[in-house]
């Protein structure tokens, strides 16, 4: 039986903002670690001002259709709240990633929600 390994981390993450949604996407990681299995995570953190001020959303905030076990890749956040500061962590993870000792990595995208915006941003990863 052939060794099997998490997946390395989405890649190209992009989003579109307007005043009512914002919308997610990325594409799948260049390993998948050799298994079909492949979902993705999306954990959100609103931070403050200073270092380390991060504390996971919550609120009325909603991921359509949800925020893990992902197949698609691509996620619609509703019902955030505007002048915040947003980060999201996409995740990709398979069926060995829970048993790894590898330490999980992720795709890191930071949203200001001042303004509505239509163009297409690129993510750091």
């Amino acid at each position: 039986m052939a060794c099997t390994r998490p997946p390395s981390t989405p890649r190209n993450v992009i989003f579109n903002i307007n005043d009512s949604s914002l919308i997610l996407e990325w594409s799948p990681p260049v390993d998948t670690g050799g298994r079909k299995d492949l979902t993705y995570n999306v954990i959100c953190k609103m931070c403050g001002v200073g270092p380390k001020k991060c504390s996971l959303c919550g609120g009325s905030m909603r991921f359509l259709p949800r925020n893990t076990g992902l197949t698609n890749t691509s996620v619609t956040v509703v019902d955030f709240l505007a002048h915040m500061n947003y980060t999201f962590e996409i995740e990709s993870e398979n069926g060995v990633s829970s048993e790894s000792m590898v330490p999980r990595q992720f795709a890191i995208l930071t949203i200001i929600t001042n303004q509505a915006d239509t163009d297409p941003k690129t993510a750091e990863n």
